[in-house]
């Protein structure tokens, strides 16, 4: 019970919040000791005297409030006639510009004091004269309102219908969710409903869908014992041989892809737990992987300096059989491929030169050169012709020349049309004369030459030269 003392202490209190600012908070505690003092049969004259003077003082903190507010309240209610006295296109828009001065009455009505009752009976007056050109609106959006909600009632129907025709033989899990998410988003284009249909929609809605759901959790939890099987499975792979075991994981983690859905949560676990298991293989395989590279970049570089020969090199590419498509190993094929290609220019361009160096060997008598090609050397170094035969030289060099594909000179062209013409019949005689290769007709030509070439056969081996280049 409240001593006299104790309401006296509440009193000063409440003056304390007045003196802060509080005018919210000290109203209510004045209200709460003046319902106590009510009670009392005899209240000091102190007492009195102190509740007078808070009283006082809420009385002017109202005073003040509803000296800031009213102003407000007018201008409010100026702001509702001038809706009610214009022509509002858009009901939808008018109902809302309602609402925000609705909302903002009210907030007055919250931080200070209440309006009077003429200002009262004049808002709400004009609020509904205000509403009038809505009703219509709202009228014709509660049909539709209506129509929704038989839309979700059909969407219900159609679901306890699926449950029902499907309970004997359910379809796998993800076909349910996925009609599931279907029916939702159905559900979401019919919006809004009625409140009052409201409540009972969701509740329908909720325990057509249950069943499904049910079903959804009870394959979900069977999914869920196959992957923490296929992990325990993970966990007793042991082989000496480490690809072996990367070869049974991945035996594993293709019925895994068959097992179904667990659910995207407990799926998620499952399958970094499924990984983490098989990870020592995988850090074994690493390690060989490594070491692969590390020996791959050691036969890069010492393939680069002439260290090794491409050949070592090649033998050695037959052990890292685990980096096959590592850029690494592309890099030392690459490598490879590069040099093998210099080497075959280099034979190409040793043996041009050669074949090059034919004419003045044979005008020099110096045809034990070995950079000379013998297959041709073998038939012509004991050759002793006195009078080169001009036919035939000029024959050799117009056939190499038609084989190089280049043009003869125009003095050359009826010889050049016959050699053409016979090369056609060839290829439908057997018996032709068989200088149809380059090194034939290099010997048919220097065996048609004399010892002391002239300098118009010179400049026949110049154009066999350019034909050469051409053929090799």
């Amino acid at each position: 019970m409240e001593t006299k003392q104790d309401l006296f202490k509440q009193l000063e209190t409440i003056e304390t919040l007045f003196s802060e600012g509080s005018i919210k908070k000290a109203q209510k505690n004045l209200r709460d000791t003046l319902s106590i003092l009510k009670k009392e049969k005899k209240v000091p004259n102190k007492l009195r005297h102190k509740v007078n003077f808070v009283v006082a003082q809420s009385r002017y903190f109202d005073d003040m409030s509803s000296f800031a507010a009213n102003p407000k309240r007018e201008a409010l209610i100026k702001e509702i006639s001038t809706l009610v006295e214009s022509n509002h296109e858009n009901p939808k828009s008018q109902a809302n510009a309602i609402h925000d001065i609705q909302k903002k009455w009210q907030q007055l009505d919250t931080s200070s004091r209440p309006a009077s009752k003429d200002q009262w009976l004049k808002f709400n007056e004009l609020t509904n004269k205000a509403w009038e050109p809505c009703k219509e609106f709202f009228d014709e959006l509660n049909k539709v309102k209506e129509q929704n909600a038989q839309k979700r009632y059909q969407i219900i129907n159609e679901i306890n219908s699926y449950a029902e025709n499907n309970s004997t033989k359910w379809p796998d899990a993800k076909t349910l969710i996925f009609y599931l998410r279907d029916k939702f988003n159905e559900w979401q284009e019919h919006a809004p409903v009625l409140d009052k249909d409201l409540k009972k929609l969701r509740n329908d809605f909720f325990n057509a869908k249950k069943p499904i759901n049910d079903q959804i959790k009870k394959q979900e939890k069977a999914v869920i014992k196959i992957k923490e099987d296929l992990i325990a499975k993970v966990d007793l792979i042991n082989d000496d041989d480490n690809d072996v075991c990367i070869k049974k994981f991945n035996d594993l983690k293709n019925e895994w892809k068959k097992s179904g859905s667990a659910g995207r949560k407990i799926d998620n676990k499952l399958w970094d737990k499924f990984n983490k298991s098989a990870d020592r293989f995988f850090t074994a395989k690493k390690e060989v992987i490594d070491e692969e590279i590390n020996m791959a970049n050691d036969l890069l570089k010492k393939l680069k300096k002439n260290e090794i020969s491409v050949v070592d090199v090649e033998n050695n590419i037959k052990e890292l059989t685990n980096i096959s498509k590592s850029k690494e190993l592309n890099a030392l094929r690459n490598e490879i491929k590069a040099q093998n290609n210099a080497l075959k220019l280099e034979k190409k361009k040793s043996k041009l030169d050669g074949y090059k160096a034919l004419f003045d060997a044979f005008a020099n008598k110096k045809l034990e050169d070995e950079l000379l090609p013998g297959q041709i050397v073998s038939k012509i170094k004991d050759l002793n012709v006195k009078k080169s035969d001009s036919e035939q030289v000029t024959y050799s060099c117009i056939k190499l020349e038609i084989m190089a594909g280049i043009e003869s000179l125009k003095k050359d062209a009826e010889t050049r049309n016959k050699i053409q013409l016979e090369m056609l019949t060839e290829k439908f005689n057997a018996s032709g004369t068989n200088l149809n290769t380059l090194d034939s007709l290099l010997i048919h030509f220097f065996s048609h030459l004399s010892n002391k070439p002239s300098a118009a056969e010179k400049n026949l081996w110049k154009r066999i030269s350019a034909s050469i280049e051409n053929l090799i």
